[in-house]
């Protein structure tokens, strides 16, 4: 029996004012019907205020009807392991989010004040490593770079282990330029976090792996899960690829729900040790999909990819393998000897999960929007 009746994709923006078409927001609600499916709307939102009103009714409406809700989202879940520490003095994520939601001001025109948080972060946070990096040109902040910093010396790290995976990802950090979902993840993360604490419908969501184990079923009917759309192989298409992209996303997860593929991308993925589940429940989150290398098969016209799984053809690393190994190459440094086994895993997990230059667009795309 499929896990859900209906399926919300939602590709997110880090505008800075209003926008529509090309690298907006977009989202798409689908459900099951019968044998198949039909698409309920593909809308794109000027802003993420009128989005999340919209949110709240298809909540609302799955809540009402007995229905079942899978919400994928478009950004960043988590940090790397030792951020929620450092940012709350609590090892947890939804300490994290809350911070977050705190501190971030996000208008209802989509005015918002993240680059300046960033800076303000690096100065009290990470005060001589900073994480935060990436700026609009036209702008100066007194402790946010535009270009990225060096490694660090110690935890937090560049990348969450999901994203050693994922050929091409960005880093977390990285707020703006080509790819980038640093603004969009503190602007998505200070949104739900707000949701969950706000809406009379909180008490019926659960936010996969954190609060769910990973797992294969769920007590609460409606699951928020963190997505790469671009794990999905897009036919060309006439509209908006953002567009084309939620689509594609909803239908291909409907499809996967029915044949029981779904519930094996839910599921831990079965390289990480106990030790790295542990810290993905707790702090740096998963993106669904990634990691299970059983699901390399199409799924219909719409072939995922996970990440990390398939052939590597290229000599060269890619730059999430470069980073990693830069962020090992400094703790080593400081660490010395006791990094030994950490760097061993490391080395073993690009070993033998090689990150593919074949996947093609694996980062997200670029929704930094206007900066101001």
């Amino acid at each position: 029996m499929p896990l859900f009746d209906r399926i919300l994709i939602v590709d997110w923006s880090g505008a800075g004012q209003p926008v529509t078409g090309k690298n907006s927001l977009w989202a798409c609600l689908a459900r099951r019907d019968g044998d198949g499916h039909a698409i309920e709307w593909n809308e794109n939102f000027s802003t993420r205020h009128a989005f999340m009103q919209r949110l709240d009714a298809v909540v609302a409406a799955a809540v009402a009807e007995g229905q079942r809700l899978l919400c994928g989202f478009d950004f960043a879940f988590g940090y790397p392991a030792g951020t929620a520490e450092r940012l709350t003095g609590v090892p947890h994520w939804r300490a994290l989010w809350r911070k977050i939601a705190d501190e971030i001001e996000d208008a209802p025109d989509n005015r918002n004040n993240r680059f300046d948080l960033a800076s303000r972060w690096n100065a009290t946070h990470f005060a001589g490593e900073p994480r935060f990096w990436g700026r609009p040109h036209q702008h100066a902040y007194a402790d946010l770079s535009d270009k990225k910093p060096p490694a660090p010396t110690k935890a937090p790290l560049a990348f969450r282990r999901s994203e050693q995976f994922a050929k091409g990802a960005k880093s977390v950090w990285q707020l703006t330029y080509n790819g980038s979902v640093g603004s969009q993840t503190l602007l998505g993360i200070a949104r739900l976090s707000r949701f969950l604490d706000e809406s009379s419908y909180a008490e019926h969501v659960a936010v996969w792996p954190f609060e769910t184990d990973f797992a294969t079923a769920f007590e609460k009917p409606v699951v928020f899960v963190e997505i790469y759309p671009s794990l999905f192989t897009l036919a060309s298409q006439d509209e908006v690829k953002d567009q084309a992209q939620v689509r594609t996303v909803a239908e291909a997860f409907l499809r996967f729900d029915a044949d029981g593929r779904l519930p094996r991308l839910l599921d831990r993925p079965p390289m990480l040790t106990e030790e790295e589940v542990s810290t993905s429940i707790a702090e740096e989150g998963w993106v669904l999909g990634i990691g299970h290398r059983e699901l390399e098969i199409a799924g219909g016209d719409t072939p995922l990819w996970p990440a990390g799984h398939l052939s590597h053809k290229g000599g060269e690393r890619t730059a999430v393998a470069a980073d990693i190994a830069a962020d090992i190459d400094s703790l080593s440094a400081t660490a010395g000897a006791a990094l030994g086994d950490h760097v061993a895993v490391a080395e073993a997990a690009t070993r033998h999960h090689p990150l593919s230059p074949l996947v093609g667009e694996m980062s997200r795309s670029d929704r930094g929007g206007d900066p101001r």
